[in-house]
């Protein structure tokens, strides 16, 4: 890993840190003034906060273990602790809003008098949630990597999340609406589950090796086969390694009367530079020579 690269994962680490210490002592608050109120919107987002703190601490474990080096049995080092950390708070985040859902319906079928939630109080401690969810989520924003992805989406979800039960208090203290309350839970929770799905889906897909979304392997083979000393490609393979890191490895035959490594450096680094991918292995045979293409 490279100086840069090192830096921007200390900022990362140090954004992890702010994030996971702002939003415990939120939680603790929100429990408290959840309970005072009986609010189950502020119950339901003091859940789904302590999910999206398990989510920045899991993943602030996959940034410790990617700067720890390659060892003799781990050769890749432990890059993709960061593809599992976006599959585990992805579970974690889709487990947590179904159970939201889950009281809020109860709630909302079962709502008595002595349940009846405080409304001016629901309304400021939302207010509290609004900035603290906000710039947790700002915290993460303007990044690529999975992991950053998916916990502002949380974060964000969140945000949207106070602003609702916000919105709901300042009604249920004017209207006495009360299934407000249960209700605005369900349509928020909802909504983050269909925004999050992405996330999910692509986490899923980079566990499995699949090819990362940035990346098509038709334009990476025929850019391979742009080049004139190249006759045909096998066993073309890209796959993540981590939510950041691609590797690509393929055989590749060429002409007997090409200069073997030139040839290998102007693919090795064309590919590294035009696709970012940062770990090419590309093996040059002849075309004399009987090519048997793995299975996989």
């Amino acid at each position: 890993m490279n100086e840069q690269g090192t830096e921007e994962k200390k900022l990362t680490s140090k954004r992890y840190q702010i994030g996971i210490i702002i939003n415990i002592a939120f939680i603790i608050a929100e429990f408290s003034f959840g309970a005072i109120a009986s609010s189950i919107a502020l119950v339901t987002d003091a859940v789904h906060n302590m999910a999206d703190v398990l989510s920045l601490v899991i993943s602030l474990t996959a940034i410790y273990l990617m700067k720890k080096k390659p060892t003799k049995r781990h050769t890749y080092g432990f890059y993709n602790t960061t593809i599992m950390s976006a599959m585990i708070n992805s579970i974690i985040l889709f487990v947590s809003l179904g159970i939201v859902i889950w009281e809020s319906v109860v709630r909302l079928t079962t709502q008595t008098t002595q349940s009846q939630p405080v409304g001016w109080l629901v309304a400021v401690v939302a207010l509290s949630g609004v900035l603290i969810n906000g710039l947790t989520a700002v915290l993460m924003n303007d990044s690529k990597e999975l992991n950053d992805r998916s916990n502002f989406w949380h974060f964000f979800g969140d945000t949207l999340l106070s602003v609702a039960v916000f919105v709901a208090g300042l009604i249920i203290s004017l209207t006495n609406w009360n299934w407000l309350d249960p209700v605005i839970s369900i349509i928020a929770a909802s909504f983050i589950l269909v925004e999050s799905w992405n996330v999910l889906k692509e986490s899923f897909e980079m566990s499995t090796n699949a090819v990362p979304r940035r990346l098509e392997s038709g334009n990476i083979e025929r850019y391979l086969l742009g080049f004139s000393q190249v006759e045909a490609i096998n066993d073309l393979h890209i796959w993540p390694l981590s939510t950041t890191e691609t590797a690509l490895s393929a055989h590749i035959e060429i002409a007997e009367d090409v200069d073997y490594f030139k040839t290998l450096d102007q693919i090795t680094n064309g590919i590294k530079q035009k696709y970012e991918i940062g770990h090419v292995t590309v093996q040059l045979e002849t075309c004399d020579k009987k090519h048997c293409e793995a299975k996989i």
